[in-house]
């Protein structure tokens, strides 16, 4: 896959600014997550989990890429059982590889804030989220493109506290970044996980 204007640069130049993007992102999330969980009620969870892309037009030509695996973590304060906010930090470690090609390294960030609308019912929580955010990519092999904004929506189940305070979660998205070479990157993420819930 062509990197994002033309060639890649200079391997010292790229990883200083990867480490530059890491080291923003790390500490934005991590001050996030400190104001979320000691206020009200709320919930945690660790997910696994796949992204399917979509084709994306490279060169006059569509290009189709492998999925790839997501593992992240999830921190949501909710109001009034209904209402919440949401932010999530991801990493998939074969971001975006060229569908038969050979394996590059290439790795991605995936970090968004969402409102979620929870539908409490007496054994599970049905829930729509949408939001937006940031991908990612990076990697010591040429980046397919540059950081770029994503708007994801979706939805899902929570099973709370099926041992305690631990439960199970369940989780469909798309996501749809823009300015992706000629058009739009559109990926779908399926996962599931450990659902912890804090507060209640």
């Amino acid at each position: 896959m062509t990197a994002e204007g033309g060639a890649q640069s200079e391997p010292s130049k790229t990883t200083r600014a990867q480490r530059l993007r890491i080291k923003c992102i790390v500490p934005f999330f991590l001050v996030t997550v400190a104001g979320v969980i000691p206020a009200h009620c709320a919930d945690f969870t660790i997910h696994v989990g796949g992204l399917v892309p979509g084709t994306i037009n490279l060169n006059n030509a569509r290009l189709a890429l492998d999925g790839s695996r997501v593992v992240g973590f999830r921190f949501a304060n909710n109001f009034m059982r209904v209402i919440g906010i949401e932010h999530t930090l991801a990493f998939s470690p074969d971001f975006l590889q060229p569908k038969g090609g050979p394996d590059q390294d290439v790795k991605g960030f995936i970090y968004n804030s969402n409102l979620v609308l929870n539908v409490p019912l007496d054994q599970a929580i049905p829930y729509v989220t949408f939001g937006l955010g940031i991908i990612t990519p990076f990697g010591s092999d040429a980046r397919p493109f540059g950081t770029r904004f994503a708007v994801n929506y979706g939805g899902g189940l929570k099973f709370p506290h099926l041992a305690g305070p631990i439960g199970l979660r369940f989780d469909a998205r798309g996501y749809s970044a823009s300015g992706v070479f000629s058009g739009n990157l559109r990926i779908f993420e399926l996962s599931g996980g450990l659902f912890f819930t804090l507060g209640r």
